[in-house]
């Protein structure tokens, strides 16, 4: 047998079914051909078969799907069923060679396949590139058929997706998805229903034969928005009726599809589509309607934002105003009470001092207890006013603060001055560790001695027993020294890590059995933000807490260039005398 001849036949034929054709007539001219079946990559599939009420069971498809060689086996030894009908015939287990091409299972009387098996590797090879070739051809010719539709609907989204971005007019977005609905899904009519004060209305539709106009809207759409899902009418042997569908119905719907026009989880309208035909509504299909009617729903809702934005722009506008009229109401109270509070609680504490130094004549020690606890009382009074005060002022941006080259060391020293008396009060030691703070930081020293002096007074009132340390130093990062670090520790109970950054927010007081005002460690924060730098805390319960300040260094002063020495008489009487001429 000449299996050349007969791989040459099978290049020729244009199809697979051509190919196993020729290849079956010239097997049958040569050989006693039994039969001839291609197995597809499924066993059970079977691309072709000779003769046409050939039976051969799925296990010999799956042996041929499995061998690597060409190779001859009795028909009886592989399956009884097979032998039973082809007795004393041989198989012949082709595979192609090529993917997803298949396998070759033929049977012919025994001895016909010859001894050669290697020879048929040319035949084989010759059947799985004519499938390989209309597999290739099928797929370039669907996806040339896919990219021609994608093109055509890419450049309808991309239309809508202009309209729908830039207009405001909803009318002229709907009735272009009304209009390409209906071109690219192929039907003969399409409309658009939207709901508008709990009332359906159709604001755009195409193709519809003329009918009478349905004053509570179209039941179908009205079926889709409830539904909230895509519905297909016709398919599945549902019935289009005059009852439900009277509109369709009139339209010689045979088939129908309807979206819900869905925007951030609301139901705004439904598009509909029919077909006067029996077509099979795809998955692809619903895709694509789905998709226009994102963009008819993404215009009606960028109208009616619109709309509401342009109601509430004169309510925001009132409010604006009310907001500024308040703000100033604010800055005048605050300003009010710095005069009204200060002036007398400063005008208190100066005739308590004077009485208790003993201007008006000897203070008795009971008086004298009194006066120094309402003393300090009109004391607590004016630090809570003045840190209201801050707050006001940090609040409306208006915090001064004046940048100076400060000596660290002499601020934290009046700040220690000025606990020191509570502290004794508690038993608490006060401890500095100043000797590496040589260095300036530019700041405002007023408001750093506020900042340090807030932080000593927590310590102190927050630490039963022990000591208040303070110390500074310089620090580094990745650009070099930069900056002054001012650390305050103590060893009260300590702050839980979730509440590290409570206690820098307003009003916050963890534990809240101190007293004050819950502003004195936010203002302290934002103040040092203020001063171009930052405060943060470093706590673990029971091992106290260290409060770390950290300030810019002041920039280091340019070296003065070296003054010119002056001659000495004694130096101008060495100098040679000038000659006269």
């Amino acid at each position: 047998m000449d299996l050349c001849r007969l791989a040459l036949a099978i290049h020729r034929s244009p199809t697979q079914q051509a190919a196993f054709a020729e290849f079956t007539r010239v097997l049958g001219d040569e050989l006693p051909l039994r039969c001839a079946v291609w197995v597809g990559e499924d066993p059970a599939l079977r691309l072709c078969v000779h003769p046409a009420d050939a039976e051969v069971p799925d296990e010999l498809g799956t042996m041929a799907l499995h061998v690597g060689r060409p190779e001859v086996f009795p028909v009886a030894a592989l399956s009884p069923t097979a032998g039973a009908r082809y007795p004393d015939a041989e198989a012949l287990l082709l595979p192609l060679g090529h993917t997803h091409a298949g396998a070759l299972l033929l049977v012919a009387d025994a001895g016909a396949f010859g001894e050669d098996l290697a020879a048929w590797d040319e035949a084989a090879a010759a059947l799985g590139l004519a499938a390989t070739r209309e597999r290739l051809l099928r797929e370039a010719r669907e996806e040339r058929e896919s990219y021609r539709k994608r093109a055509q609907e890419m450049e309808a989204l991309d239309v809508l997706g202009l309209a729908a971005n830039q207009s405001l007019d909803p009318q002229e977005v709907v009735s272009l998805v009304a209009r390409f609905a209906r071109t690219l899904l192929g039907a003969h009519y399409s409309m658009v229903q939207t709901v508008e004060e709990g009332a359906l209305r159709s604001p755009a539709a195409v193709g519809l034969h003329p009918t009478p106009v349905q004053p509570d809207g179209d039941p179908f759409a009205r079926r889709v928005i409830h539904a909230q899902k895509p519905v297909v009418l016709g398919q599945g042997g549902a019935e289009i009726t005059q009852d439900a569908y009277p509109l369709h119905h009139a339209q010689g719907m045979q088939v129908g599809l309807g979206v819900p026009l869905t925007m951030f989880g609301e139901t705004l309208g439904a598009l509909v589509v029919g077909y006067r035909d029996a077509y099979p509504v795809t998955a692809r299909d619903t895709l694509l309607a789905l998709t226009l009617a994102r963009h008819a729903a993404v215009a009606i809702n960028n109208a009616r934002l619109h709309a509401a934005l342009a109601d509430r722009s004169e309510e925001l506008q009132r409010a604006n105003e009310e907001l500024h009229r308040t703000s100033q109401l604010k800055e005048r109270f605050f300003a009010a009470m710095s005069h009204e509070l200060r002036t007398p609680v400063n005008g208190i504490l100066g005739r308590q001092n004077l009485v208790l130094e003993g201007i008006s004549g000897p203070v008795p020690a009971a008086v004298r207890t009194q006066l120094e606890k309402a003393n300090a009382s009109a004391r607590t009074l004016l630090h809570l006013v003045d840190e209201i005060l801050d707050y006001a002022r940090l609040e409306a941006g208006k915090m001064a603060v004046n940048l100076l080259d400060v000596p660290v060391a002499g601020v934290v020293a009046e700040a220690l001055a000025t606990v020191e008396t509570q502290a004794a009060a508690k038993g608490i030691a006060l401890q500095a560790d100043l000797d590496q703070a040589t260095a300036a930081v530019r700041t405002d020293p007023d408001r750093t001695r506020q900042i340090v002096l807030n932080l000593l007074s927590n310590a102190v009132k927050f630490t039963e027993r022990g000591a208040v340390t303070v110390s500074a130093a310089p620090v580094g990062d990745a650009g070099g020294v930069r900056w002054m670090e001012l650390r305050v520790r103590d060893t009260g109970p300590g702050i839980a890590r979730a509440d590290q950054e409570r206690i820098f927010l307003e009003f916050e007081q963890v534990g809240g059995t101190r007293g004050g005002t819950g502003l004195g460690l936010p203002i302290s924060r934002r103040l040092a933000l203020l001063l171009g730098g930052d405060l943060r805390v470093e706590s673990e319960p029971g091992a106290g807490s260290t409060f770390i300040l950290r300030l810019p260094l002041a920039a280091p002063r340019p070296a003065s260039p070296p003054r010119p020495r002056r001659a000495s008489s004694s130096t101008r009487d060495d100098l040679p005398h000038a000659q006269a001429t």
